[in-house]
């Protein structure tokens, strides 16, 4: 039983690190690179949760004929049908995390036309408010998700494996490989000539229009890539807890991973990575059962704590080391290698 409970508990949180890791990069790639105060980061992670719901339950309940997809009856069905069908399941799977990822990315590319007007701590708060509206919106409106009673029945995409280790094995081993194509794919757009434009943008947009680059474009293509990665993020999570809850999806979640690139490194996907780890370690280690299998019991709510650490950070971090625990790098394109290995050839010859 102990050791069950310790696999559930390190599968939990590796699965949590790894979307927070997501999250976070799609955060850095806005804020870090190109100076997008994005505070609305979680309507697009919740939009990704809602088109995978949508699309999961729609499908499954079209095959099965059932009128009333909120019931535990209805939610039971999907789940076994799942089971029986690897080929569904997997389907599914695929289809809902390209659609929340695109549908997503496209909300987002249309935020980016409130960027063109708004800066600074203006647009910060639109997006918020964007983020809060679209949650309340579904929160109330029941025929979308369940409303504030949420959805289940979202069958994991190896559900098919039938045993419980199984399928959690094979599901954490598939958010591994996507988390690691993102931090590539992040990674080789930010040390690529677009991304050294987005340190343009972000340092001084009026020069970089002098030099011929459209800031405008460069916004949309970036909120696009940013709400797209989010959206993935939250169609995995979706899959992950099997039912989505508007509650789930509230402000202090994009703080949380706002916090996560101001320690970790602004504009330094290492350090984001860093910094996603040691926040969701403070989140693993706030919560009352990490604490209760350790043989911990404090006599208050623990995961207050985590608020008032949060804040915390962000100040401290704001006032003594604002770039982070990494620091920020050169933007790596190949044009850099050439100069670095003429400078490096030039250093031989004079110390020749």
């Amino acid at each position: 039983m102990i050791q069950e409970g310790g696999y559930v508990l390190a599968s939990s949180f590796l699965f949590y690190l790894m979307i927070y890791t997501i999250l976070a990069l799609s955060t850095n790639i806005e804020y870090g690179y190109t100076g997008i105060p994005n505070l609305g980061k979680v309507l697009f992670y919740f939009v990704g949760g809602i088109v995978t719901a949508v699309i999961a339950t729609r499908t499954y309940d079209a095959i099965l004929g059932i009128e009333d997809p909120l019931s535990a009856v209805a939610a039971a069905k999907r789940v076994e049908l799942a089971a029986s069908e690897p080929g569904l399941a997997v389907g599914v799977f695929l289809v809902s995390l390209a659609a929340g990822g695109l549908i997503a990315g496209l909300l987002g590319y249309l935020a980016s036309y409130p960027a063109l007007a708004l800066r600074g701590s203006t647009l910060s708060i639109v997006l918020l408010i964007f983020g809060e509206a679209a949650r309340v919106f579904v929160r109330t409106y029941e025929p979308l998700v369940g409303g504030v009673f949420g959805i289940s029945g979202i069958a994991n995409p190896f559900v098919f494996l039938r045993d419980p280790l199984a399928v959690s094995t094979a599901y954490l081993v598939t958010t591994a490989l996507i988390t690691m194509a993102v931090l590539v794919l992040v990674e080789r757009l930010v040390n690529s000539p677009f991304g050294r434009v987005m340190k343009a943008v972000r340092d001084d947009e009026l020069a970089a229009y002098a030099l011929g680059k459209d800031a405008a474009s460069v916004r949309g293509w970036v909120l696009f890539t940013g709400s797209a990665l989010a959206g993935i993020a939250g169609s995995l999570y979706t899959f992950y807890s099997q039912a989505i809850f508007p509650d789930d999806f509230v402000p202090s979640l994009t703080f949380f991973v706002l916090t996560m690139v101001i320690v970790g490194g602004v504009a330094n996907n290492l350090g984001v990575v860093v910094g996603a780890l040691l926040m969701s370690l403070i989140e693993r280690f706030s919560q009352a059962s990490t604490l209760a299998f350790f043989g911990i019991h404090v006599p208050f709510d623990i995961s207050y704590v985590r608020y008032a650490v949060t804040g915390a950070l962000i100040v401290l971090f704001l006032l003594y080391r604002p770039r982070g625990l990494i620091e920020e790098r050169p933007v790596k394109t190949p044009l850099y290698d050439v100069l670095a290995g003429r400078r490096k050839a030039q250093k031989v010859r004079i110390g020749g």
